[in-house]
């Protein structure tokens, strides 16, 4: 339960960080969609929703004595920083208490200072809270879902099939840093999910390959480092689909903020240089949609994933009532599988399905049953499919016996391929793998920056259900967990640096004290040994210490 909430913090944070670094007129720009609005005060810490909520119907400013006096002085601490958190996201802002108007007090404060909620930010908002949720910016009251009539004309797949793309997508993105297949390569895979598209030559498509190496997921070979996965690579794949989609989203909207800080306050807009998405002849035709870094194009994109998180997986929503910059986007988000596209086959119209991948990113939200019991949400027979309530295929696979044997009943090459990365593949049938946990392929794996923590959690997390039945007995047997830490704690017995022994100390001086309080001092003492008169500084501060012994010589002299 820790490790979910640990993820939810760490989401909301890092979400939070992002709008941060947007510069203000874009973070104005960002608020006018009113989902990021809600996405924003459900990402503040506790005591920064309830600021919001007290100010979100208080127009005029507020003084700052009368917002310090909500607060025990126990509180002082959390309170000056959730102050200075809401202002750097500009929903709290300095006012002129004679005129209502914003005034550059930046993150400083004063007494005599008045503050309210951004004027976008708090009519957003509002928005949803008096209208149940049921907005579209960018059609009035009217929201983007599909209509009936719609829904039949289109054929909505259903829950298997919108299952399948998003696996095989996810799993495509993950055997490619295996090194087991070549994916991305998936334009020709569209027509089994969308056999009415027309067939054109397609352009690029997202640039996966640039989100790992931006992750440090595989070594960039054009700034010197080795080709392949890295060890943050090989982390990656033990982690949940959750901490996958999540780490590969954030690389994705970082390519947006850092354009948007390049184009700065005189860039031009992106409707000017995005091409609109044509989904009427083929949805792949519309050009990277990371390839401009105008002004309005972070925002745009940032408001599209924000609205998404709370948008329906299984429901067809139009994109025909999306700005430019946020229909491309939704081909880059197919090509992940988190959106299934469609087209009209009568009318032309472009519509995507958010697929069970979508739900819950800017919150983290699981249920809690599952999170108390120690089963992992996300995961669709181990790989990371389903959400919510739905129990469908969130069984584990994986059987471990207390002689290191280790059973997995699975299909998937993904799920094949992270359990021979830590351990020894003896046989595989066809929905079977067998193999063995070795003190060879443990050892292996933490060279490859694998924990042993993190192989013990995924072997917890996708133990089978007959291994849960029995009330008390671990899923995983605790002489297979200890072993596995013992096997990496052979790694740690000795650690191994450059250094330079100084011995032969004149006795009854003192200057082996000396010597040693001022290798302390500068953090390069290593060893010593004071019976013997012995010690062992790093290699790097030898020149130093040299100065040293000169000192202590002339005062001795």
């Amino acid at each position: 339960r820790g490790a979910q909430v640990s993820l939810r913090h760490a989401m909301a944070f890092a979400l939070l960080g992002f709008l941060s670094g947007l510069p203000p007129r874009q973070m104005d720009t960002l608020y006018g969609s009113p989902w990021a609005c809600l996405a924003v005060l459900r990402a503040l810490p506790p005591l920064g929703k309830h600021y919001a909520m007290r100010l979100l119907y208080i127009e005029s400013g507020v003084p700052v004595a009368d917002v310090d006096a909500w607060i025990k002085p126990e509180g002082e601490a959390v309170h000056r920083a959730c102050l200075a958190h809401m202002r750097r996201l500009r929903v709290l802002v300095s006012v002129d208490p004679a005129s209502n108007e914003e005034t550059s007090h930046g993150n400083s404060q004063t007494q005599d200072e008045h503050v309210r909620l951004n004027s976008t930010f708090r009519s957003g908002l509002r928005q949803m809270l008096e209208r149940s949720f049921r907005v579209d910016e960018s059609a009035g009251d009217c929201t983007d879902d599909a209509s009936t009539d719609e829904v039949q004309a289109l054929k909505v797949p259903t829950r298997d099939t919108l299952d399948s793309f998003a696996k095989g997508r996810w799993e495509a993105l993950v055997l490619t840093l295996t090194g087991a297949s070549d994916a991305f390569d998936l334009s020709s895979r569209d027509a089994e999910y969308d056999p009415g598209k027309k067939k054109k030559n397609v352009a690029a498509g997202l640039d996966v390959a640039a989100l790992f190496r931006a992750a440090k997921l595989i070594g960039d070979s054009s700034v010197g480092e080795e080709e392949g996965v890295t060890e943050a690579g090989f982390r990656f794949l033990l982690t949940t689909a959750r901490e996958q989609i999540w780490l590969l989203l954030t690389q994705y909207i970082t390519r947006f903020i850092d354009a948007a800080r390049r184009a700065g306050s005189g860039g031009a807009t992106a409707r000017d240089s995005v091409e609109v998405l044509d989904l009427e002849d083929d949805v792949d035709q519309t050009p990277n949609a990371l390839a401009d870094g105008t002004e309005n194009l972070a925002p745009g994109v940032i408001a599209f994933l924000l609205r998404l998180t709370f948008q329906e997986p299984g429901k067809a929503y139009r994109t025909d009532t999306l700005p430019t910059e946020q229909r491309a986007v939704v081909q880059d988000l197919a090509h992940l599988g988190l959106l299934f596209p469609l087209t009209n086959q009568k009318t032309g119209q472009g519509f995507y399905v958010p697929t069970y991948l979508t739900a819950g990113l800017s919150s983290g939200s699981e249920s809690t049953a599952d999170a108390d019991n120690g089963t992992d949400n996300w995961t669709e027979n181990g790989t990371g499919y389903g959400v919510g309530n739905d129990t469908r295929g969130h069984e584990g696979h994986i059987v471990v016996e207390t002689n290191y044997r280790v059973y997995a009943y699975t299909t998937s090459p993904v799920e094949v391929e992270i359990l021979r990365l830590f351990t020894r593949p003896d046989y595989r049938l066809p929905n079977l793998y067998v193999g063995m946990v070795t003190r060879e392929s443990v050892l292996a794996a933490m060279s490859g920056g694998i924990g042993a923590e993190q192989i013990v959690k995924y072997l917890r997390q996708h133990a089978h259900p007959q291994c849960r039945k029995v009330q008390g007995n671990p899923p995983v047997p605790l002489n297979v967990c200890d072993q596995i830490r013992l096997w990496a704690r052979e790694r740690n017995r000795v650690t191994h640096a450059d250094a330079v022994l100084y011995c032969d100390f004149p006795t009854s001086t003192g200057m082996f004290e000396k010597v040693s309080l001022a290798a302390q001092q500068r953090q390069i003492l290593l060893w010593e040994d004071r019976k013997n008169l012995r010690l062992a500084v790093a290699q790097e501060g030898h020149e130093d210490m040299k100065h040293v012994f000169a000192a202590i010589r002339a005062g001795e002299t």
